[in-house]
């Protein structure tokens, strides 16, 4: 295959799928230089894959909440390869309008919060520790969360941001 590159083979099939995921949420392209950019694409697929939608993204408990190593490895690579993102646009993925659906649903509960990253860290943090929780009613998350994430004490709007966050829970028991 001489003359092909990596982009057009079939090894860049994660970051394409992850690229069409990220242009459903409403993306034109993937920007990793920005902190807040990467926050939310980490707590947004954190959220999609909580919905319902597996695209095989372990996450661990890291200085912002949930955090994915191999979700920020495929984001740098289509962040430095960005006919990744564009031929990923154009992918025709298995059960679409499913997947589709999904996505309008996340993108309508969170409204303008989807370009909130405090407020994604906050919803997928509660969520991560829902699901690794014995506690999960809403206060004993938001005590945990606060407890063990002070700096979101002085946030503004931290207690509304906790509520609505809880409000949204059961939206995402997948």
């Amino acid at each position: 295959m001489m003359g092909e590159s990596r982009e057009d083979t079939d090894d860049y099939r994660e970051e394409k799928i992850l690229s069409k995921i990220l242009n459903l949420l409403g993306f034109e392209g993937v920007e990793m230089r920005d902190f807040d950019n990467r926050l939310k694409y980490q707590k947004l697929i954190f959220l999609v894959q909580n919905s319902g939608l597996s695209l095989g993204y372990g996450y661990n408990w890291y200085v912002r909440g949930p955090y994915s190593p191999f979700l920020a490895h495929d984001l740098f690579e289509i962040d430095k390869e960005s006919k990744i993102f564009e031929s990923g646009k154009d992918l025709a993925l298995q059960d679409e309008r499913i997947i589709v659906e999904k996505i309008e649903k996340i993108k309508e509960l969170l409204g303008k919060d989807i370009e909130n990253p405090v407020f994604l860290e906050v919803l997928a943090s509660l969520i991560y520790l829902k699901k690794s929780s014995t506690r999960a009613d809403c206060a004993s998350l938001q005590k945990r969360l606060l407890d063990l994430k002070p700096r979101l004490n002085k946030a503004p709007d931290i207690e509304k941001m906790l509520n609505k966050a809880c409000n949204m829970l059961p939206s995402f028991d997948a």
